[in-house]
């Protein structure tokens, strides 16, 4: 299996207007979007969220140690060495992972701060960054408060048998790379955005010939409400790409194929993409109730092989439902049947690694990597 799934949108970030933190003479820093925690099904408590760094130095500054605290603890909440920070720092415009920022150049740090079961939950966070280069020194910041707003507990939008999991947390980066600016706001809406693929037993998505969309297990399963809400936007009618390789560069309007975009209600606002041209059974205005069909998984838009996307945004950022802040979501129930690692090697080296002890989950959010079955 060689996945090149892509995100529906474009890394778009700028390298200016980050606030600057009080007192700083080498880095701006800010956190783009308060975390919330979000359960995920390697019974941790996950904090998602980006540092915007900018360089306002005259010089290359290296990123050699940052630390997430907590006021009045003594000892950090997590640490991250210099090979964990060059696997985690985005330069936006090379779209490469490096410590290294350049003079007047912006990355964003992309965090997962796990906590162990039953761990206490923070209620805000600060940042300490040892930085090299222009001068070898502290800059502290990047202060924000821990949202306690609970995840949305959804229907899973497919119902089948050996799903892969292209998400959150950890590398690869499927989607956080897809940081998008709008009038001037930066959003992170694919932050928990899911790919989903279907597998065998072993690791790969299809039988067949490699071209064919017909040859892959995920194409035509239907896709289904996560919960009740009424219908914003649809588009139907964009053909199917040929399958195993990405198509040419769409234009933005093209991005997310045919689509579904809900209103979950609450400020919650659900994209389906990616679908079977002439399959969706939807139309603006109409009310769904959870687990109704909608259409079919396809292979239409910025994407290299069927498979759905999915995700959730505070807005509905019409009329492609990328404009907003991602909303984390758990799912009330999965099956965790094993998981493929080497996912985020170069080039890709998958291999199933053994099933998890106790299978049956309620209310978590499957990780990048995780197979899956929804029934």
């Amino acid at each position: 299996m060689a996945l090149i799934l892509a995100g529906v949108a474009a890394l778009l970030l700028p390298t200016a207007g980050v606030p600057a933190t009080a007192g700083a003479r080498i880095l701006e820093t800010r956190v783009l979007a308060a975390p919330s925690p979000v359960p995920g099904s390697d019974n941790r408590t996950h904090l998602v969220y980006e540092v915007l760094l900018r360089n306002v130095s005259a010089q290359p500054v290296h990123l050699d140690r940052v630390e997430v605290r907590e006021p009045d603890r003594t000892g950090p909440v997590a640490v991250y060495d210099s090979p964990a920070i060059d696997r985690l720092l985005l330069d936006p415009e090379a779209r490469t992972f490096s410590r290294t920022l350049a003079p007047g150049r912006s990355a964003a740090l992309l965090l997962d701060v796990t906590m162990a079961p039953g761990a206490r939950v923070p209620g805000r966070l600060s940042h300490r960054f040892d930085v090299s280069g222009a001068a070898d020194r502290t800059v502290r910041g990047a202060a924000t408060d821990v949202g306690r707003r609970a995840p949305l507990r959804l229907s899973p939008p497919l119902q089948g048998d050996g799903y892969v999991v292209y998400g959150c947390c950890r590398p690869p980066f499927v989607h956080r790379l897809a940081l998008m600016t709008f009038d001037g706001h930066t959003f992170a809406a694919q932050r928990y955005a899911i790919d989903f693929v279907q597998t065998d037993d072993g690791v790969r998505s299809h039988t067949g010939a490699e071209d064919r969309n017909e040859s892959y297990f995920i194409f035509g399963d239907g896709v289904r409400a996560v919960a009740d809400g009424t219908v914003l936007a649809v588009r139907d009618g964009v053909p199917a790409n040929v399958a195993g390789k990405l198509p040419p560069r769409p234009d933005t309007a093209d991005l997310t194929g045919n689509f579904v975009i809900q209103d979950l209600g609450g400020g919650a606002y659900a994209l389906y993409a990616h679908m079977q041209k002439g399959s969706l059974r939807v139309q603006p205005g109409d009310r769904l109730t959870r687990g109704q069909a909608i259409g079919l998984a396809g292979n239409s838009g910025n994407s290299s092989e069927p498979h759905l996307h999915f995700h959730v945004v505070d807005s509905p950022g019409l009329p492609l439902g990328v404009a907003g802040d991602s909303v984390p979501y758990t799912f009330d129930r999965f099956r965790f049947r094993n998981r493929i690692g080497g996912l985020d090697k170069e080039p890709e080296a998958p291999v199933r690694l053994p099933a998890p002890p106790t299978p049956g989950r309620a209310g978590q959010y499957p990780l990048a990597g995780d197979v899956v079955d929804f029934r």
